[in-house]
This record gives C-alpha cells, sequence and structure tokens, in this order.
C-alpha cells in the first residue's frame, strides 16, 4: 500500500491539500473520493482512513481531501474545491494508478452533503474527464431548505447552515437551494446507498430518505440504511476496528458492484 499525505490538488490555500492511498500492484484501481465532515467548518482529512483501510483490501485507491471553510468561504467553495479534487484525479491517474472513469464517492455529515451534491451535479456534466460511479453519503443533509425549517428551534445548528448559504435562508433561498442535493437530483444521477441514524439529532434522517425517494421517483437506483439506536455518527458504534455505518457488508457490496463489477 502506497500512502502519501498533504498533496497539493491546487495552488492556493492551507486547505487546499489532500491524502491518497493506493494498493500494490499496477493497477489502473478504481479510487473512492472519502469527504471528511466537520459542519463545514473544520475536520480533518485522516477521519475517514477506516474507510481507505477496507476499500485498499477491495483493491481500490482512495483520496483524502481538505475543503475551504464556511468561516471564509460559503457555498460553492466547498462543491467547487471537490470538482477540483475530481479533476485532480483525472490529471493524476497515470502517476497514481487510478481509473478515472470509475471513481465513487462517500462521506459523512458535512462530507455525506458533499458527496451527494458533487455526485448528483458531476453526472449532469457532459465532458468531463471522469466518471462519477456511485455515490455513499452518511448522515448527509439534503435539502438546506427544509433542514433549516428544522433547525429553527437550535439556534446553533440553524448558524452553521446560514454560514454555508452566506446568511440568513429566506434572503439566501437562491444558494440555499442550489446547495440542496435533493434540488439537482436528475435520471442520470449516480447509483445511491444512504446511510443514517435513527436517532440523529443533528441531521434528521428524513434528509436521507427524501433524497432517496426523490432518486427513486427519478428512476435511479438508491437505498437507504437507517441503523437503529444510532445518533450522527460515521462509523458504526462499539466497533473495532471502526465499520461504516451501516455496516462493512453493505459497504463493501455497494462499492464492489458499482466500481469492480464490468
Amino acid at each position: 500500500m502506497t500512502l502519501q499525505t498533504d498533496i497539493r490538488y491546487r495552488d492556493e490555500g492551507d486547505r487546499a491539500l489532500l491524502d491518497v492511498m493506493v494498493p500494490d500492484g499496477a493497477g489502473p484501481f478504481p479510487v473512492v473520493l472519502c469527504i471528511h465532515g466537520g459542519g463545514w467548518v473544520g475536520g480533518d482529512k485522516e477521519m475517514l482512513y477506516p474507510c481507505g483501510e477496507i476499500l485498499l483490501e477491495m483493491g481500490i485507491a482512495s483520496v483524502y481531501p481538505l475543503y475551504r471553510v464556511t468561516g471564509t468561504h460559503p457555498h460553492p467553495a466547498q462543491e467547487r474545491d471537490i470538482f477540483a479534487v475530481l479533476g485532480w484525479i483525472a490529471e493524476h491517474a497515470a502517476e497514481y494508478r487510478f481509473e478515472a472513469r470509475r471513481v465513487g464517492l462517500t462521506g459523512a455529515s458535512a462530507g455525506g452533503h458533499l458527496t451527494a451534491l458533487v455526485g448528483v451535479k458531476a453526472t449532469r456534466r457532459k465532458g468531463l474527464p471522469y466518471t462519477v460511479r456511485c455515490i455513499l453519503p452518511v448522515c448527509a443533509p439534503t435539502d438546506m431548505v427544509s433542514f433549516a425549517e428544522y433547525a429553527r428551534a437550535n439556534p446553533d445548528l440553524l448558524s452553521v447552515i446560514e454560514a454555508l448559504v452566506g446568511g440568513p435562508i429566506d434572503r439566501n433561498a437562491a444558494n440555499a437551494r442550489d446547495a440542496s442535493p435533493l434540488r439537482h437530483v436528475h435520471p442520470n444521477a449516480p447509483p445511491c446507498l444512504c446511510a443514517h441514524g435513527a436517532s440523529d439529532g443533528v441531521v434528521p434522517p428524513s434528509q436521507s430518505l427524501a433524497f432517496v425517494e426523490a432518486l427513486k421517483r427519478a428512476n435511479v437506483e438508491a437505498e437507504a440504511i437507517i441503523v437503529p439506536g444510532v445518533n450522527h455518527a460515521a462509523f458504526m458504534p462499539d466497533t473495532d476496528p471502526p465499520e461504516p455505518l451501516g455496516g462493512r457488508a453493505a459497504f463493501e457490496a455497494f462499492f464492489r458492484k458499482h466500481l469492480l463489477g464490468a
């Protein structure tokens, strides 16, 4: 296994960095972009390393980016950074033995939001040098308008959402809609597996369920795993080593089907 850290994927900024895990062998290897959470205000690249260790065993490479935070850059800065990472993957495919036509995305919380948002938007675009084949958002907000309504009783949570969209929702409605994966669902969106804790007190499970139902209405393959007794989490509680929320078997089966299948 090759692990390289703090690779610069764009020219400016102290968060324009990513890490890469690549299996041993000649490749090329499908690659999963693993996007950390942290309320769009922080977080570390290493947060989803346990996912990468599972992917390595499957013969899949993984990439872990930082992205700009809302304290200085509201939406669409975070989305643009993830698109820049996808472009970097395609540009450096030969160097890192990536198969840029077999890319998956996963992430938790804010990272789950970016997974869903970039996944549905990337599959609307033509002529890209990479192909997003599937997305696995975890405990992801998918509709900033309804999420803000839910957060009205929690000023701290509401302030996090408003920081993402650039201010109060009613004065930034267009940006809130643009930041909402649910509002960009289309028939060519990638297959999706959502995982969400049934007891999530930060992002309600209805956010994942509504996204999956919208995808299904568009005839896109989509499923939600709602995990009983789990709050806002990226990994299954009490598992050592950590397993992705929803379980390792579902995680492996999803990426095996969509990245390793014919």
